[in-house]
């Protein structure tokens, strides 16, 4: 294939909070500002791209914007009992850590955890969805420090 390009800037970012299970100081409800990268390769098309960058650009944020200025709770995690009433999602931990969240502050995520990396993959197969047949790689930023990188290939 040979070509590639790469969507990443500030409008390619969320803020989030969430907990993991380990390690301890992880486990407690915490949040980060989210740098999201997308690389795309292929052959080029006739108008000489992989894709446009603009609709790329929009693509990747239509993605990302969802999760803004939520509690990402990874609803098929074994470690959580969730339950979910009329106003508020109750989330009980394996250590017992009972949290009562407003209903409207919850985004579920069809993921075991949320940590960075399975971020990374569950944009990746939102990305997959409008590029199949292209080769997509996503980097999650959680600081920068911390990237973690969820790829085709």
């Amino acid at each position: 294939m040979g070509f590639k390009v790469i969507v990443n800037n500030a409008d390619t970012k969320f803020s989030a909070c969430h907990f993991l299970k380990e390690p301890l100081k992880c486990s407690r409800i915490h949040g980060h500002n989210y740098y999201v990268s997308v690389e795309v390769e292929s052959d080029i098309d006739e108008n000489h791209f992989v894709v446009d960058f603009i609709e790329l650009k929009q693509i990747v944020k239509s993605v990302v914007e969802p999760l803004d200025h939520y509690v990402l709770v990874p609803e098929l995690s074994h470690n959580l009992k969730i339950t979910k009433m009329d106003e508020s999602i109750e989330v009980i931990t394996s250590d017992n850590k009972k949290y009562i969240f407003p209903k409207c502050d919850v985004k579920f995520l069809p993921l075991e955890a949320t940590t960075s990396e399975m971020l990374a993959k569950y944009i990746h197969s939102q990305m997959k969805k409008v590029f199949p047949d292209k080769i997509i790689t996503v980097k999650v930023e959680e600081s920068k420090s911390t990237i973690a990188v969820f790829s085709d290939s």
